[in-house]
């Protein structure tokens, strides 16, 4: 896999995957989804964060959005696009965060929503629960 950063034409791949990736947890949790107003929030992240796009043999198959903050980083998102998913590429690229931390000497954080099954991944990794919210729960590593 490689990781490169963000070009303008990637914003559909962003869009398209982070909506088929989120929008059932996203409902579960806050109701019905609404393409106009996530398509917009969309745009806005894209345009806004720090989004490295995956690929293998040169194809784009998913993104991931890292935040490197003084005293910490946050893995805000990860998003792998449906034909990939449960093949092991999040896992992956989780692991390959947590390496790039520990060499930088960070603790890395995480939010995760409750109904989202990637919870037990981030359990069985060794992240910890530092702070249970409404709807989500942050988490520590190491």
């Amino acid at each position: 896999m490689l990781l490169r950063p963000k070009r303008p034409e990637d914003l559909e791949l962003f869009w398209t995957t982070r909506r088929d990736g989120f929008r059932s947890y996203a409902e579960q949790t806050w109701g019905p989804w609404d393409d106009v107003k996530q398509r917009a929030s969309a745009e806005r992240d894209f345009a806004e964060l720090a989004i490295e796009i995956v690929e293998r043999d040169g194809i784009a198959i998913g993104y991931q959005i890292v935040e490197h903050h003084a005293d910490h980083w946050f893995l805000d998102e990860i998003g792998v696009i449906a034909s990939e998913r449960n093949r092991g590429v999040g896992t992956e690229l989780v692991g390959l965060i947590m390496d790039a931390a520990r060499a930088a000497g960070m603790p890395l954080q995480l939010n995760c929503l409750h109904v989202n099954p990637a919870r037990h991944l981030y359990d069985r990794l060794g992240f910890r629960v530092i702070r249970t919210e409404d709807v989500r729960v942050r988490m520590e590593w190491p």
